[in-house]
């Protein structure tokens, strides 16, 4: 990734330590004009200390924090403002803090006062405010003073759907002007709509930093593996998976690596083995399901859905086959849901596996969202031509 000049955010060494908890270790962390970085990991993997320490609320044992031009941030909610002074004081009293007075501070004022659309209520005291109403007035103060780096920690998973697109665009705009942004959220989807680069922060430390693509799918197959890990079947599922087990799932194709990668509209095979007990005469079916690392179910098939009998092998098991000629998938992780069942009624389920055969489709397309569709762009026609070809029809 090319860079702009030099760097307006550097962190080198940094440690923080409470007793004998050590909330971030050892992190190095540049960020540069115009990026957005996001900051992602489990809760209690060090994220808002990270943020603290870069904004100055908190100070490293050791290391060093250099910011290039102002910075503001959307840290815990309602930080820093007074509960009982109404929004518009506290909206002062925010931008004296950053020198900002006068005329200018008036004006800025109001377009955040505008920004926010909190009506009548910016002359209430905040503590009748909803949380709701506490991220609107952060967010618009915060990107009022128009920092040189914003820190957002979660805000927008506070906000209604109509604010976050207001945010997510006054984002994309400071992108634009060159600002740069620090993004602190659990919410994939927008990281990777938002972002260029991600950190994942695992225990304090840095987990992973690249391409925000490339840092998310390691992270979630760190949870899926990590899920799998401490899974523990019941004693009643595991009875009932004894009637069907999943002996084997295995998926063929791909270009190799751990996890293989697909192209986008390359196939795919999928091969399952199950292995019914003496005891029963079910007749035996499967169910697989294409799921985002997000937890998206992408796509979901059964044998018993498309009236498909599973053949009978030598040693007493059976298998099925399932082929996907052009897979649809766009760029991203993915894996395999499994479940075994009743052909005769799919709603009778016994063996089921969660995050099998991880894999990674790449896509070299700008072709956004889950999967592509087959389309063609159609010549324009004027309303009246189409009515009449609606007629003749």
């Amino acid at each position: 990734m090319t860079t702009n000049g030099s760097p307006v955010l550097q962190a080198k060494g940094l440690v923080k330590r409470y007793g004998r908890v050590v909330a971030i270790d050892g992190s190095d962390l540049e960020l540069y004009p115009g990026e957005i970085l996001a900051v992602i990991g489990d809760n209690g993997a060090g994220k808002s200390t990270l943020l603290a320490l870069l904004t100055g609320t908190t100070r490293p044992t050791t290391g060093r924090v250099a910011v290039r031009g102002t910075l503001a941030a959307i840290l815990e909610l309602g930080a820093g403002f007074h509960p009982e002074f109404s929004g518009r004081h506290n909206a002062r009293m925010h931008a004296a803090l950053f020198g900002i007075a006068g005329d200018d501070a008036e004006r800025r004022i109001e377009e955040a006062i505008a920004f926010s659309e909190l009506g009548a209520f910016i002359d209430q005291p905040v503590r009748t405010y909803s949380s709701g109403m506490y991220v609107r007035l952060a967010f618009a103060l915060a990107v009022g003073v128009d920092p040189d780096v914003l820190v957002i920690d979660e805000a927008l998973a506070v906000g209604d759907q109509h604010f976050q697109t207001k945010c997510i665009d006054r984002i994309t705009s400071f992108r634009e002007r060159g600002k740069t942004i620090l993004f602190c959220s659990h919410n994939m989807y927008q990281v990777k709509k938002l972002c260029d680069r991600a950190v994942w922060l695992r225990a304090g430390a840095v987990a992973g930093l690249g391409p925000v693509d490339e840092v998310i799918d390691a992270y979630l197959e760190y949870t899926r593996v990590r899920d799998q890990e401490t899974a523990a079947p019941g004693v009643a599922a595991a009875h009932a998976a004894a009637v069907l087990r999943l002996v084997d799932v295995t998926v063929e194709g791909g270009e190799g690596g751990d996890p293989p990668t697909w192209q986008s509209g390359a196939p795919i095979t999928v091969r399952v083995v199950v292995e019914r007990s003496r005891e029963s005469d079910v007749e035996p079916g499967v169910g697989i399901a294409f799921v985002r690392n997000d937890g998206l179910v992408c796509y979901c098939v059964s044998t018993e859905m498309d009236g498909v009998t599973m053949d009978r092998r030598p040693d007493g098991t059976f298998s099925a086959v399932l082929h996907v000629p052009q897979l649809p998938l766009l760029g991203g992780g993915y894996y395999l849901n499994v479940a075994t069942t009743n052909n005769r009624s799919a709603l009778l389920v016994y063996d089921v596996q969660e995050r099998r055969c991880p894999f990674r489709v790449r896509n070299t397309s700008d072709e956004y969202g889950v999967m592509r569709m087959d389309h063609a762009w159609l010549p324009a026609r004027s309303p009246a031509r189409s009515a009449a070809d609606g007629g003749a029809r």
